[in-house]
């Protein structure tokens, strides 16, 4: 019965089976010993144990509700070495602190596996009512959907999806949940249109991008620009390095013996800055003339990239920057909505700026 549901009515549930197993009792034990005046005294000892029961029953969940109200969890799509999602999972425990609210991380076992993903996404699921709330750091959206959908409308939680958007339409977005982030096709593209503003004039300019099959409009939405942008340009991309900085290393070192006789490599675009930091360690240790002049464009803004770019000493010179305090921020303004029941839109965009040397 709908209206004696234990999840959406727990207080009805309690009453009402607490009074009703307290009169079923009274029966039993009225036949044994009949007598109107002990039945009446039983039906007193069933009806005083259900308020206690009650009272305690609502002692016991105002804990729990207040203890509920104070954790949202984070799931992540990686975590090894990148340094954007851990300087993001600071910002996010900072402004959750400041609400009181704490922070329950959950790490995949491989980074950007849906199935990892999936994984505890089920486990918060048999323990959603602990959490007010949470967000998703979205990976492979294609293939979590269907299990991104399963949870949301399941846990009936608050959830601020990130990084990825997981559905193409605001009307595939459940009941509950939203999309606050950046666009990762926009961000290619500011990149690509730096690129054009500085290798403008250069007869064909070869430029290499470094990127992950995950964010793949990153790569394309660059390429496009550039296209667009420089006559006879020539843009090679590989997607092989999964935001590592080692295999960045690798396949810059790799493209660059490649070039013929008499190239150079006008530019490197890295869709994340640890991409970009690997790709100024291969341009320094091969100390080419074929190198000599390549501007290398990064993602995220971290600490270490922009203090290079900074410095003005390095082929790093630009980077293009999610700003980790904003986002989260946004996200948890939105959880706090959500929770208060406030209509909020289903998908907004952060925009992104560019950090370049001075």
């Amino acid at each position: 019965m709908a209206w004696l549901d234990r999840d959406r009515t727990p207080v009805r549930f309690t009453v009402t089976t607490s009074v009703a197993s307290g009169l079923i009792l009274a029966a039993i034990l009225n036949a044994f010993r009949g007598g109107i005046t002990d039945s009446i005294g039983l039906l007193w000892l069933v009806l005083t144990f259900a308020g206690s029961a009650t009272a305690t029953w609502l002692a016991t969940s105002t804990y729990y509700r207040v203890r509920k109200q104070s954790r949202a969890f984070l799931v992540t799509s990686a975590f090894s070495q990148k340094y954007h999602i851990a300087a993001f999972v600071q910002r996010l425990h900072s402004a959750l602190d400041r609400d009181g609210i704490d922070l329950v991380l959950k790490v995949p076992d491989r980074d950007y596996d849906a199935s990892a993903q999936s994984h505890h996404l089920n486990r918060l699921l048999s323990r959603r009512r602990d959490y007010l709330g949470g967000v998703v750091v979205v990976t492979e959206a294609n293939r979590s959907r269907e299990d991104l959908l399963t949870f949301s409308r399941r846990s009936r939680l608050p959830v601020v999806f990130t990084d990825c958007e997981p559905f193409e339409k605001e009307v595939e977005y459940p009941p509950n949940t939203a999309f606050v982030g950046y666009d990762t096709g926009e961000i290619g593209e500011l990149a690509g249109r730096w690129l054009v503003e500085r290798l403008r004039g250069r007869e064909h300019p070869r430029v290499l991008i470094v990127a992950s099959r995950e964010h793949a409009a990153r790569q394309e939405r660059c390429e496009q620009a550039l296209r667009a942008g420089l006559e006879n340009v020539a843009v090679t991309i590989d997607d092989r390095c999964e935001f590592t900085r080692s295999r960045s290393y690798a396949a810059v070192r790799t493209h660059v013996r490649q070039l013929d006789a008499g190239q150079c490599l006008a530019a490197i675009f890295c869709t994340n800055d640890e991409m970009a930091l690997g790709a100024v360690d291969a341009l320094r240790s091969a100390s080419l003339p074929a190198t000599k002049e390549t501007l290398v464009v990064g993602v995220d803004g971290v600490l270490e990239a922009t203090t290079l770019i900074d410095t003005a000493d390095s082929p790093l010179r630009a980077t293009v920057v999610q700003d980790t305090h904003r986002l989260a921020v946004s996200i948890v303004d939105f959880l706090q909505k959500m929770r208060r029941g406030s209509d909020v839109p289903k998908r907004v965009i952060l925009p992104a700026e560019i950090h370049e040397a001075t």
